[in-house]
């Protein structure tokens, strides 16, 4: 991956908040500063609160779970709510990535040298972390703008909804979780031969697309994960085809891997969001239901293994 890919992927991200003057000051401020062109920012961070709501931090560093807020003067008024987010924020990524996140915060309502002086301690924190993570060998370094999923999983023996890793395409991930060598698949839900090998029928593959803006983008299948990832809800927006047993298949279980398109780059990619069961359907019995069992799942090296019963 060369450099100017990287270099697209900065300019796009930190171009982000163009709109919003003192947060795309702090937000390139912060950047410059830490002069570490190994550790990957991420602006406008999404964050889905329990109740369905959705909000963003500012400035997101994954590799040291720190999240940079700009606190205009608003925001002086509306501690309480944003002392809530945080603790929201904190609860949706340790369902994630198994850690806590820390929230750092700009006031931007001081003085120039206010604001400097906090911009400066920000830095100090974030790079103090990244050090940190180095020592302990923690920290794996931000090297391209995108995730080659081969070299990713190389010495990996499971993949995670926590890797945020694209697959660009179906026989991509199955070959992946198989050690198989497809070259192509036309369906998005099929039980690949060599899995048998494991599992027998146990497990399906299963590539939604999700719906864009509330609409289908596939057939009519309109495919939509709930907001904290536990539920992928289905159905046909041009016919009736919900199964009428309201019980659903508990014997329909699903490796699902998503597609969606990455907010900066726009690249469409599929990406694991976990194993899902199938339960009953919508109370109004017009959409499937399928709950998330397992947020990880095996990678097998090799397509010779025995049957698992």
């Amino acid at each position: 991956m060369s450099g100017a890919d990287k270099l697209g992927y900065l300019i796009r991200t930190l171009s982000r908040t163009k709109r919003k003057d003192y947060e795309n000051y702090v937000v390139n401020a912060i950047w410059n500063r830490l002069a570490m062109d190994d550790v990957k920012p991420v602006t406008q961070q999404l964050v889905l609160w329990p109740d369905g709501r959705r909000s963003f931090v500012d400035l997101y560093f994954p590799q040291a779970m720190i999240g940079v807020e700009c606190d205009e003067a608003y925001h002086q008024r509306q501690r309480e709510r944003d002392r809530e987010r945080e603790i929201t924020i904190t609860d949706v990524l340790r369902q994630i990535r198994g850690e806590d996140y820390r929230a750092l915060h700009v006031d931007v309502s001081g003085s120039y040298e206010q604001v400097e002086r906090s911009i400066d301690d920000c830095v100090r924190r974030i790079r103090a972390e990244i050090e940190r993570r180095r020592q302990a060998n923690e920290f794996t370094p931000w090297t391209e703008a995108y995730v080659d999923y081969k070299e990713f999983y190389k010495t990996r023996d499971a993949v995670s909804v926590a890797d945020d890793v694209g697959f660009p395409r179906i026989a991509d991930a199955v070959n992946t979780l198989c050690g198989s060598e497809y070259k192509r698949f036309q369906e998005s839900w099929f039980v690949p031969s060599v899995m048998r090998q494991w599992y027998g029928d146990r497990y399906r593959v299963w590539f939604p697309k999700l719906a864009i803006g509330g609409k289908a983008v596939a057939n009519g299948w309109n495919n939509r994960l709930s907001d904290d990832g536990t539920y992928i809800y289905e159905y046909n927006e041009d016919a009736d085809l919900v199964d009428p047993v309201g019980d659903g298949d508990p014997n329909d279980i699903r490796i699902t891997f998503a597609k969606s398109a990455d907010p900066v780059t726009r690249i469409q990619a599929y990406r694991f969001v976990g194993v899902f069961r199938r339960i009953s359907n919508s109370e109004d019995g017009t959409r499937k239901r399928y709950q998330r069992i397992e947020t990880v799942f095996p990678i097998h090296r090799t397509p010779c293994l025995p049957i698992h019963r």
